[in-house]
């Protein structure tokens, strides 16, 4: 039997952790329905710098929550809901890549129980209600990490992300510019199957007072705290292939 020396049993251990988070994603939606109230919910999960958001809602600014595919997805929609911060989200759920039977059965239920989740608009159709909650003080989710699946929604630039050029969408950072809305990246933390972190941090704020500048700039920002966070928690995020 090989022994595998000390990076090699590293990456071993991060792609078994990397499976296990890309499973536990695809299971957690069909256990949300049970978790109807705040104190159930808080059995799984905690906040890290809730207060950042409570913050910027009293300021009277709208939040826009931009996660990485990193973690389960949705349990911050839902946590958010049961905490009475009135959330909308933008998603693009797509079958690309499954079988037959995944397409037929798997992915038909996960848009079943979606649908029992505070809302989730299409991203690929008219969003002016996400737009209109943001402007008016709302709490907003999008992801910072594009579609996936070499689908790209509204425009993209490319970035340089771990010395690979990488698209990433650009909407999120405008969409903050255009409502003078707070720009925070959000990241969940697996720290056990059934335990999960979530990290708000600190809002990213335009430095150029123009909308194209700004919206880079933000864009550019949001991945740099992104790329952090992959380094320390590599086996969280989902999309390795995109790159």
């Amino acid at each position: 039997m090989a022994v595998l020396n000390k990076d090699e049993a590293a990456a071993l251990s991060i792609t078994k952790k990397y499976y296990e988070n890309h499973y536990v994603d695809r299971l957690h939606i069909f256990l949300y329905p049970k978790l109807t109230t705040k104190e159930k919910i808080k059995r799984y999960i905690s906040f890290e710098n809730l207060d950042t958001l409570e913050r910027e809602l009293k300021a009277g600014r709208g939040v826009l929550i931009v996660q990485p595919h990193f973690g389960p997805v949705q349990i911050t929609l839902l946590a958010l809901s049961l905490s009475g911060f009135n959330p909308v989200q933008i998603g693009y759920p797509k079958d690309i890549g499954l079988s037959r039977i995944g397409r037929a059965v798997a992915f038909r239920y996960r848009l079943k129980y979606e649908a029992m989740l505070p809302p989730i608009l299409p991203a690929n159709k008219y969003l002016g209600k996400a737009y209109k909650h943001l402007a008016n003080g709302g709490v907003v989710f999008t992801t910072g990490d594009g579609a996936g699946g070499g689908i790209r929604l509204g425009e993209h630039r490319e970035f340089t992300f771990f010395n690979a050029k990488t698209m990433f969408p650009l909407g999120p950072a405008a969409w903050a510019v255009k409502t003078g809305s707070a720009f925070i990246p959000t990241f969940i933390i697996t720290e056990g199957y059934n335990k999960f972190r979530i990290v708000f941090e600190k809002p990213i704020e335009g430095m150029h007072k123009n909308l194209e500048r700004d919206t880079a700039y933000i864009t550019g920002k949001f991945i740099s705290v992104f790329e952090n966070y992959v380094r320390r928690y590599p086996h969280c995020w989902h999309f390795w292939d995109e790159i």
